[in-house]
């Protein structure tokens, strides 16, 4: 998974679980589109009903044919920088030990400390495996296969 991809969800839930991801919007309507023309061709085909799991989060019980899927584009979410924060909560802790004599501490970090602070984070929870690994989907848009002159009900 990388920015700017597309993937496919069966539902408009907040979840989004498929495990295939496609570089252009065309490609995954397109490979969604064949997916459930395969499947409205036989419900029962047990190989078809996985790739619904894997490929659209689709649980189907029924054997009913399926019409409709959502397609949107990923968006990584940022690591945050919480420096600034950091930076006063420290500068707390020592307020709340030593009281007044303190005042000013940490005040004049330098804009240059401060980011140097921040890729100090970043690249330990790179290197931690503490990025995260969510994102959110945008663009999402309702695919009905109906509405395609090649695919037949």
């Amino acid at each position: 998974m990388k920015q700017g991809q597309w993937m496919l969800n069966g539902s408009d839930y907040e979840r989004w679980e498929s495990i295939t991801y496609f570089d252009t919007k065309e490609e995954a309507i397109e490979y969604g589109i064949n997916l459930l023309e395969k499947y409205n061709r036989n419900t029962q085909d047990e190989k078809t009903r996985n790739q619904l799991m894997d490929d659209l989060a689709l649980y189907q019980y029924g054997n009913e044919p399926i019409y409709v899927f959502y397609v949107g584009q990923l968006e990584e979410v940022g690591f945050p920088d919480e420096t600034d924060i950091l930076l006063e909560n420290i500068a707390e802790r020592v307020y709340d030990v030593v009281g007044e004599y303190s005042e000013g501490y940490l005040d004049d970090v330098t804009e240059e400390h401060r980011e140097e602070l921040q890729s100090f984070i970043y690249r330990w929870a790179k290197q931690r495996g503490y990025l995260p690994s969510c994102f959110l989907i945008r663009e999402i848009e309702e695919i009905d296969i109906r509405n395609f002159e090649e695919v037949a009900e």
